[in-house]
């Protein structure tokens, strides 16, 4: 039992076996060794009791959002009105050119295609080839979710994965877009925890920003802004620009339905401006792989706290202390670093924007 975390009930195997022979000794009992047929079948009850405890445990702190995981963490999401973002597949089209061969042939659903023999697309209806030279543009999915199947591109050159003397040339008229992993249990747990006890009906910033979240994985951060009265602005940060315009109406879609804004409302959904930076650090330290690893471990969190965040100031002094935590002697700003082509110093930025920069480390001697 780990008890660092809270528990309703709290057991102790070795207590809980004490007391069973006191019980046991008080009741006429002898005293009981291991190895005595009676000792093994009362440890083979013990363990049945020290199960109903870690049960019974286990099942109340599954009603509590901290702990719940997996179907549990949904059901306290669903009493929410927070559903979990479930895995999809990405979606394309493609063009489909055939030959004039003269007889009638069907490509049925579920036909598969692919680019690079490793994801396939697979037709969403069937398709007629009347016989005669043909150009159709038609649907496709992939064969797996996740955002993998994001990477087919515009004007790609597909061919069946089981060949159709009919069909001549399949290219991709329209990226694959809306794949996307299904949200892990953290994610989700701080989305429901955001959204509020309450099924959302937007108006407050916040409940925009939940709203805009629950769309896709792929949106990173979302601000709600008062542009004038009665038109709201949310500005965006998405974790890739695959399929960005789609997702930018999706979100508009979800915010404009008459059951989610007050009437009054006009939605308009954007992608927050970058303002960009760049630090060229140079460091001293020991030079052990341990610090090393430590200041670009470093590195990489800072990044993603300060780009990540619509509205967040620049702040590089949080990235210095941090260099200087993990085990840097000395830490510079080197020549060509910058934020926004002026000084690296402490800098606020507009409500609707988010810093987005590079960062190049450099180990110097001491």
């Amino acid at each position: 039992m780990d008890n660092t975390e809270l528990h309703y009930l709290t057991y102790d195997p070795e207590a809980i076996w004490e007391q069973m022979m006191i019980n046991y000794v008080e009741a006429g009992g002898d005293v009981l060794y291991p190895g005595d047929e009676k000792e093994m079948l009362l440890r083979a009850v013990q363990e049945d009791i020290v199960q109903v405890f870690a049960g019974v445990d286990n099942a109340l702190r599954m009603q509590t959002l901290r702990y719940a995981v997996g179907d549990y963490l949904d059901i306290l999401g669903e009493q929410r009105g927070c559903h979990r973002i479930a895995a999809s597949a990405a979606r394309a089209t493609v063009t489909i050119t055939s030959n004039a061969t003269g007889q009638t042939d069907v490509l049925e659903a579920g036909t598969a295609m692919t680019a690079d023999g490793e994801i396939f697309y697979l037709l969403t209806e069937d398709l007629t080839l009347t016989g005669y030279a043909q150009s159709v543009t038609v649907d496709v999915i992939a064969d797996r979710t996740g955002s993998v199947g994001n990477g087919l591109l515009t004007g790609t050159q597909m061919g069946l994965a089981i060949t159709n003397a009919g069909v001549n040339s399949i290219i991709v008229a329209t990226d694959a877009t809306g794949g996307n992993e299904a949200e892990d249990d953290e994610t989700y747990r701080e989305r429901i925890r955001e959204y509020g006890l309450a099924s959302v009906s937007t108006g407050p910033a916040r409940q925009y920003e939940a709203a805009a979240k629950a769309v896709s994985s792929v949106i990173l951060d979302a601000r709600a802004i008062n542009a004038s009265a009665g038109n709201v602005a949310i500005y965006l940060i998405l974790s890739t620009q695959t399929g960005a315009a789609a997702l930018l109406q999706s979100v508009l879609d979800a915010l404009s339905a008459e059951d989610v804004r007050p009437l009054t409302d006009n939605v308009s959904v954007y992608q927050a401006t970058n303002v960009p930076y760049t630090l060229n650090v140079k460091y001293a330290s020991d030079n052990s792989s341990a610090t090393s690893a430590a200041i670009a471990a470093a590195v990489s969190d800072y990044q993603e706290w300060q780009d990540n965040t619509i509205g967040r100031a620049f702040n590089p002094d949080r990235l210095m202390a941090a260099i200087y935590q993990a085990g840097a002697t000395r830490v510079i700003w080197d020549t060509g670093s910058n934020f926004d082509s002026g000084t690296v110093e402490y800098t606020e930025i507009n409500a609707n924007e988010r810093c987005k920069g590079t960062i190049t480390l450099t180990a110097i001697s001491s």
